[in-house]
């Protein structure tokens, strides 16, 4: 039914501010949101999140899209808005992971074993049971984590969180609608970078 109305026109209606159209715009890409939302369903039960957790950032992506959207011949609203539905959506999982592990469990996490069975903690920090030692330690994984990030790109930044919070290669690939190349390559870059900055600790 709704695929019979053009979006241009919907859009310059809604411009026009005519309720109707801006109702239709948003039925017609109801479907797409609820669709990306089944995409990564199954990552956001993870983490907490529930189907209607997703599908309202979904439509947050969706208005935002139909607000946003300038229209150009290189760029079709729906392109668009795709972009800012999956935005939006993976926004809100990124937020919730990291609420869910805070600081120190993330840093934590690079206490998996990388090569030569030594993990990157462990050319840090002592395994000492003493309280202050513990707390010493914690405050500098939270300053390594710090340091870390600030050296990554936008895209070795999304891999490595992912990485961190427990998601595979097959997930970040999903989720970045990157190739399994691009993840593993970002990630070598990650691990080049850590070491060279627990070279200067």
């Amino acid at each position: 039914m709704y695929k019979e109305y053009d979006d241009n026109e919907l859009l310059y209606l809604i411009a026009e501010q005519n309720e109707d159209a801006t109702n239709i715009l948003y039925e017609k890409y109801k479907t797409i949101v609820a669709i990306k939302v089944k995409k990564y369903l199954r990552y956001a039960n993870k983490i907490g999140l529930e189907y209607s957790d997703l599908y309202q950032e979904g439509m947050v992506g969706l208005s935002e899209a139909i607000e946003g959207f300038k229209e150009s011949k290189e760029t079709k609203f729906s392109t668009f808005a795709n972009l800012c539905i999956e935005r939006q959506i993976f926004s809100v999982l990124t937020k919730s992971s990291r609420k869910k592990h805070n600081i120190l469990n993330e840093s934590l996490s690079l206490d998996n074993t990388y090569e030569d069975n030594l993990s990157l903690l462990n050319f840090v920090f002592d395994k000492s049971s003493d309280p202050g030692i513990y707390i010493e330690n914690k405050e500098r994984v939270e300053e390594l984590y710090k340091k870390i990030v600030n050296n990554l790109t936008d895209l070795e930044n999304e891999v490595f969180k992912l990485k961190i919070n427990g998601f595979d290669y097959k997930e970040i690939c999903e989720m970045l609608n990157k190739s399994y190349k691009s993840v593993d390559t970002a990630l070598q870059r990650v691990k080049n970078k850590i070491k060279k900055i627990l070279e200067t600790v």
